[in-house]
């Protein structure tokens, strides 16, 4: 059955592009002040940053960006007041400005980013600007890498490693100001520190706290960093950067769409056809919508771009059109082609939600809402993170909408009813409150928070999900009966790793079998081990998988040898010829050449904690060095960490520990065998269910005894 067209409201003669709300009138939006949306899946993420000014000189580059005009704002702001909380769209330039600025008066900085690579391409970036050597002037420290010196003045890092230097200066001694960037992403991580952040502001009033945000609610901010009740005497404030944006026309449908993938190609066709020339910019959820809309559109404008006609029906002149994707896992240089303009090609963009925040695309005239995005959600009843399709909230729907508002007056069409939208949440809850927070109490046990109910979180999060990852803690020995650290609790709450698998890390040694447990840990931190193939390739990489690597014993073992292969081959070759080599032999068995590098760098740098500072040596045991014993440890020793995420083949599907109703990924070299018993690293949400991957077999009498504080034998 094929879906109707949206049919869009309005007063007046003319219903093709009708507008409506509650007065009859034009619905604008000047300005808005607005929550972003938080998403953590990899395709509503990017780091990827367009210089429109990359052929000036770097000091031109700088003197370009809107910041430079506030320089002195901030900085008398900062000499004023404790706390800073600024505002400014994405390529605004304050995550590379403001640091230099707060360096050029004599502060030492720290800059947090959420993601490893944002440090590290950020730091390059500075240091280039300084006209330094990385590591001088300007460091980093991201991804167990650090190129810093004790002394370096600037220095960006995750937000991870910062709190990891809390638990050595808790007080944060070394800097005397920090930047944390992209609060609006509200991730777990940044509710924690700006908890922490402003117990250390309490303590410290010299240390000066600025709060970077693309789109944030600043006056939450305000009052939650401000140390004196009295608001006429604030110890924070707020400033705005933001560009002018122009009037926008909202539109809504007159009734709720049946396929809203559907109704999104429906309605950039009708602009194109009805409306004057302007870029397209429409919201998705996934990665496999926009290639399924991409081909319906693809198809029209190939059919469009031939046509020997200049004008459609409307009235309106024929255009060349050009549809392009943008999500976070498409590789950069097809990311930059939505930031190129050709004046006489209307460009249109399918997007997930990371061009709400995370990209600025210039040229959009028209915006296409969908109405729905994707977020991580815990379910605590059966003890699983899930990303699944929810409906937007409002404050997501005006950011949106404000996309289209950039260089000139814009349209924004909702696939959704104007009574809908009033229904729909203020804001998206952050993500402490909708994910597993075992991770994030770890870290605030090992720093002296003892009432883990009492802390000033930012947002609190649900009591079920404190109380659900304290007793997590305590299943995987964290944390005793009276709640307080472990001897284990404090090496896990060290290692820059989820508690699963540092409780495998410190079980290890107890199974003989430190090395290989540091090798499956560390292929556990990557994804896409092995390389996205098609047509004659595909069939080829699935052969040289089941030859090569595949083993009954599942997905960790696999990812254990497959390390341990390629570590074996580069062992080979002299320091010139490894790179080469390597290459080489990762194109032959179909593998990433650089998830693989990145695996042995995690591996590296985890060797060092766990050698030297842990002390961490291999236990004596007879017949250890056995084939099928040593590999026994091996899994008994992941079992450890694993063992909560135990499930059982039951008629037509696995049951997780907790009733989870689950399924196989079809990617797992056990799917053809569908053992009886099995443990997981990761789940991820499909069409059809929950699907289980990174698996390996287990044996039921491995849990009463790995585990036997946890499982009785029934």
């Amino acid at each position: 059955m094929q879906s109707r067209k949206p049919l869009f409201v309005k007063p007046g003669d003319d219903n093709l592009y009708p507008v409506k709300n509650k007065d009859g009138i034009i619905e604008t939006f000047i300005n808005p002040n607005v929550d972003a949306a938080l998403t953590v899946d990899n395709d509503s993420k990017t780091n990827f940053v367009y210089n429109r000014y990359h052929h000036l000189p770097l000091e031109s580059q700088r003197q370009k960006l809107p910041v430079f005009q506030y320089r002195n704002h901030i900085l008398y702001l900062m000499e004023k007041y404790q706390t800073l909380i600024l505002i400014g769209e994405t390529g605004c330039g304050k995550s590379t400005q403001v640091p230099q600025y707060m360096y050029e008066v004599g502060h030492n900085v720290c800059v947090t980013q959420p993601r490893v690579t944002a440090a590290v391409s950020l730091a390059c970036r500075v240091s280039e600007e300084r006209g330094s050597t990385l590591g001088e002037i300007v460091g980093y420290a991201a991804g167990m890498i650090s190129i810093r010196a004790p002394d370096t003045p600037i220095v960006f890092m995750t937000e991870g490693v910062l709190l990891r230097e809390m638990f050595a200066s808790p007080l944060l001694m070394q800097y005397s100001c920090v930047v944390l960037d992209e609060v609006h992403e509200r991730s777990q991580m940044t509710d924690v520190l700006m908890g922490l952040l402003k117990k250390i502001a309490r303590k410290r009033k010299n240390l000066k706290l600025i709060i970077s945000s693309a789109t944030m609610d600043a006056d939450f901010l305000k009052d939650f960093f401000n140390l004196n009740k009295d608001q006429t005497n604030s110890t924070s404030v707020i400033m705005s950067m933001r560009g002018r944006t122009y009037p926008i026309d909202i539109f809504y449908v007159q009734e709720p769409v049946p396929d809203y993938v559907q109704a999104t190609v429906d309605t950039v066709i009708k602009i194109h056809e009805n409306e004057p020339f302007g870029d397209v910019l429409a919201f998705l959820t996934s990665q496999e919508e926009i290639l399924s809309a991409l081909e319906s559109l693809q198809s029209y404008a190939q059919t469009n771009n031939q046509s020997n006609k200049s004008h459609f029906p409307s009235g309106i002149a024929r255009s060349t059109m050009t549809v392009l994707p943008m999500y976070g896992s498409l590789p950069y240089y097809r990311q930059i082609k939505v930031f190129q303009i050709d004046r006489n090609v209307r460009k249109v963009v399918l997007a997930t939600n990371i061009a709400e925040t995370s990209v600025t695309i210039p040229g959009i005239v028209y915006v296409v809402d969908s109405g729905f995005h994707k977020l991580p959600q815990y379910d605590v009843s059966l003890g699983l993170e899930l990303l699944r399709v929810c409906v937007v909230s409002r404050h997501n729907a005006v950011q949106r909408a404000g996309r289209a508002g950039r260089t000139s007056a814009g349209k924004c069409y909702r696939l959704y009813t104007e009574a809908e939208y009033d229904k729909l949440p203020v804001c998206v809850p952050p993500e402490m409150c909708r994910s597993d927070l075992t991770s994030a109490l770890l870290r605030l046990k090992a720093l002296g928070i003892d009432n883990l109910l009492k802390f000033t979180f930012p947002t609190p999060p649900p009591a079920k999900s404190l109380l659900s990852s304290i007793e997590t803690l305590y299943a995987l020995q964290a944390i005793d009966k009276q709640g307080a650290l472990t001897p284990m609790g404090v090496v896990m709450s060290e290692l820059p790793l989820n508690p699963m698998c540092g409780r495998m890390l410190c079980a290890s040694a107890e199974y003989g079998c430190v090395d290989e447990i540091l090798s499956v840990v560390s292929m556990l931190q990557v994804d896409g081990v092995f390389l996205k193939t098609g047509g004659r390739d595909a069939a080829a990489a699935r052969i040289s998988k089941r030859n090569n690597f595949e083993v009954a014993e599942g997905d960790v073992i696999m990812y254990l040898n497959i390390l341990d292969a390629y570590r074996k081959m580069r062992s080979k070759y002299d320091e010139k010829k490894t790179k080469r080599a390597s290459r080489d032999w990762c194109q032959k068995m179909y593998l990433n050449y650089r998830v693989l590098e990145k695996a042995l760098d995690i591996r590296k740098s985890l060797e060092v904690l766990v050698k030297d500072k842990f002390q961490l040596k291999n236990k004596p045991i007879d017949g250890a060095d056995v084939g099928s014993v040593k590999c026994i440890n091996i899994m008994k020793a992941v079992l450890s960490g694993l063992f909560l995420n135990a499930s059982s083949l039951s008629v037509d599907c696995y049951r997780g520990v907790k009733g989870a109703k689950l399924y196989m990924s079809s990617d797992s070299c056990l799917y053809t065998q569908q053992p009886k018993w099995v443990v997981f690293a990761s789940v991820e949400s499909g069409p059809n269910g929950i699907y289980m991957r990174d698996l390996m077999t287990v044996q039921r009498e491995w849990l009463t005894e790995v585990a036997t504080h946890y499982y009785t034998d029934t």
